[in-house]
């Protein structure tokens, strides 16, 4: 092989890792709710199953689930696990970025709450990987928008949940709704502070 097609090869290789790097998080599904887990460091891992209480698939460390959202809820507020489904006590959560998730019986000190709940009064902003188009304020669930479009960094104060959307109030004397999740149910909101 030749000098030169050798150097480019090797400047190839090298640049796709910090190409997977810089590429952008997908925005995740957001299931049927939220699990807050306890904020101790020494918690002892959790345990996930394929089922409720059946075969075992893996035990993460508290301080992985803590990196895993962190980008979403930001690191004042603890560990959150997006919650897919339940059955009696069981809730299924997304336990990597990958998007995989395991059953577990949770704690009494972790706290299970359904979106309409943990959004309400809640400080959202929508996420940088938002598409536009959902980046208004509308003067009803579905309506016509109020004027300007909104950015990423603006904040929202959450007055109420209902189905896909947020009544919310951008300051003193505007207020209106906006989407929190997409037609595939995935999320445009987050938690964090920019």
């Amino acid at each position: 092989m030749r000098p030169f097609q050798l150097l480019i090869l090797l400047i190839l290789l090298t640049a796709i890792p910090s190409l997977a790097d810089a590429a952008p998080r997908m925005r995740p599904y957001t299931g049927i709710g939220v699990l807050q887990l306890p904020s101790t460091a020494d918690s002892e891992p959790f345990r996930l199953y394929n089922e409720p209480g059946i075969f075992r698939c893996c035990d993460i460390e508290p301080a992985s689930l803590k990196r895993l959202n962190e980008w979403l809820f930001g690191e004042d507020e603890g560990s959150f696990l997006l919650v897919v489904d339940r059955k009696g006590d069981w809730l299924e959560v997304e336990h990597d970025d990958a998007g995989r998730t395991g059953w577990l019986m949770p704690e009494r000190r972790c706290i299970y709450k359904p979106w309409n709940q943990f959004l309400k009064g809640k400080q959202v902003r929508f996420l940088n990987i938002s598409p536009k188009k959902f980046m208004q304020v509308l003067t009803s669930p579905g309506g016509s928008p109020q004027g300007r479009q909104l950015s990423a960094k603006e904040p929202m104060k959450v007055i109420l949940a209902q189905e896909d959307w947020l009544y919310v109030l951008l300051n003193q004397n505007n207020a209106g709704w906006v989407r929190w999740r997409d037609n595939d149910g995935r999320l445009l909101v987050g938690f964090a502070k920019p």
